[in-house]
């Protein structure tokens, strides 16, 4: 199972690649990994760096799939992010955590995307 579900999250993340290169937004870095953990796409729209959590789901019974993004979730990418910025020196750019979510259905033919920008805030 956990290999299924790998392979739903990458295909997932690539169709959210795909999804918001289509929308201009300039791919900086996929599946960023330091021992902090991971970013699944980190993005540049217009003066704004995108930290974007992609969520794939195939059912909705337990909920949708950004309701998988707790507050845990939530501070290891706001610890992420600034490790991020920190290491590319960014510090010029604003910068949001948006998530997106990829609802299949059972034959992987009509992917339904969700977009949101700023999904989270940092306070």
């Amino acid at each position: 199972m956990k290999c299924f579900n790998k392979s739903i999250g990458s295909y997932g993340e690539d169709l959210a690649e795909n999804y918001l290169r289509n929308l201009g937004y300039i791919i900086l870095d996929k599946n960023f990994r330091c021992n902090l953990g991971e970013i699944d796409l980190v993005c540049k729209y217009k003066d704004i760096i995108c930290f974007i959590e992609v969520k794939s789901r195939f059912s909705n019974n337990f909920g949708y799939p950004c309701e998988s993004i707790g507050i845990a979730k939530q501070n290891q990418l706001i610890r992420l992010s600034k490790y991020y910025i920190t290491k590319f020196n960014l510090r010029n750019f604003n910068c949001r955590f948006d998530a997106l979510e990829v609802s299949f259905d059972m034959n992987y033919s009509t992917p339904i995307i969700n977009f949101i920008q700023d999904a989270f805030r940092l306070y």
